[in-house]
């Protein structure tokens, strides 16, 4: 599995024979400092999905509810990682006092 930040390096780890690429790194990067995977409707993982031949994609980021969930895996990615949404019960706490309050 290669951890990659940008479209460039998932086509690189493809290439090299990787059998999974996922955008682990996105945002944490020079080239991606800053940037969270699911701006522009997750466009970078469209095209990192577009970009490899052979490898699996699993989508990683910011997937906090089972409706985003289901459309990364739309995007034809191999998986998805819910990571935070189910082991970090402050943030859940917090989407539901947002969401009450609003």
């Amino acid at each position: 599995m290669a951890d990659v930040s940008t479209i460039e390096e998932a086509k690189y780890a493809d290439d090299l024979g990787f059998d999974i690429v996922a955008p682990t790194l996105y945002g944490y990067t020079n080239e991606t400092l800053g940037q969270k995977i699911y701006q522009d409707d997750y466009a970078v993982l469209k095209e990192i999905v577009k970009a490899v031949n052979k490898a699996k994609v699993i989508a990683e980021g910011n997937v906090i509810t089972p409706e985003i969930a289901r459309s990364v895996l739309d995007m034809n990615v191999h998986a998805v990682v819910v990571g935070g949404a189910i082991t970090r019960p402050q943030q859940i706490t917090k989407r539901f006092v947002d969401a009450i309050q609003e």
